[in-house]
């Protein structure tokens, strides 16, 4: 699991084979093809679970909006041998029309529905998926394009600023 987490977030679903993950895990490209049928199996198990937010979650709803964007504003993971990267798994692999709808599915499944369990209202699916956007858009920003203004700005008044705009979709 270590070595496909590792191949598939450095070069993306449609730039990686079975071989190379093998290869990185040291083992033969017939165990990965036995323990998980394919590689879009494997590539699905890797996506389970990659884009929990769950810490977040947990707490009072009326300040759900400001932990998310703390969460948010923590520390761009870099280096290859820290912990998975989620942000960069689903940014190398999102055009791939075989490995979108996988990551469609765990986006949803393992974010969106936990936060509109969380939040609890009626039109909580539509709140969730809006908040997801803010989500998506500024981890592009920050962590994708790597933001100067995001960066030079202090910290609390982007966490401010984010969770006044995610609060909005919670409240509004």
């Amino acid at each position: 699991m270590d070595a496909a987490r590792f191949t598939f977030t450095r070069a993306g679903y449609d730039a990686v084979g079975v071989r190379e993950i093998a290869a990185r895990a040291g083992v033969d490209p017939a165990m990965v093809s036995r323990l998980f049928g394919s590689k879009e199996a494997l590539f699905s198990v890797v996506a389970d679970k990659a884009f929990s937010l769950e810490p977040a979650f947990v707490g009072p709803v009326d300040t759900l909006a400001h932990r998310i964007a703390r969460h948010l504003l923590g520390p761009i993971r870099k280096s290859e041998s820290e912990a998975f990267d989620e942000f960069a798994f689903l940014l190398r692999s999102v055009g791939s029309p075989v490995a979108a709808p996988i990551l469609a599915a765990a986006l949803h499944r393992d974010f969106v529905e936990p936060l509109a369990r969380h939040i609890g209202k009626k039109d909580a699916e539509e709140r969730a998926a809006m908040i997801t956007a803010y989500v998506m858009g500024f981890a592009v920003l920050r962590a994708g394009l790597g933001s100067a203004a995001i960066e030079r700005a202090r910290p609390q008044r982007i966490v401010s600023l984010l969770a006044a705009a995610i609060q909005t979709c919670l409240t509004a």
